[in-house]
């Protein structure tokens, strides 16, 4: 658990810096990705924020920044 905490604490740092317009894509690529994917799902469905897009079809999670 506590690698999670530090990864999601570092991304939601590169949100903050990321220029409006751009995007974030966290793909599931480990030897277990379906395994990663379903944990990693179960967070950002109960944790983050629901800007968030999941992508079950590329085990991908994707966040856009609106433009302001």
């Amino acid at each position: 658990m506590k690698p999670q905490l530090i990864a999601m604490r570092q991304v939601r740092k590169w949100i903050e810096e990321l220029p409006d317009g751009d995007a974030i894509c966290l793909r599931c690529e480990s030897a277990k990705a379906n395994k990663q994917f379903d944990i990693w799902q179960k967070w950002f469905k109960k944790n983050e924020d629901s800007s968030w897009i999941i992508s079950e079809e590329h085990m991908s999670f994707y966040y856009y920044k609106n433009k302001v």
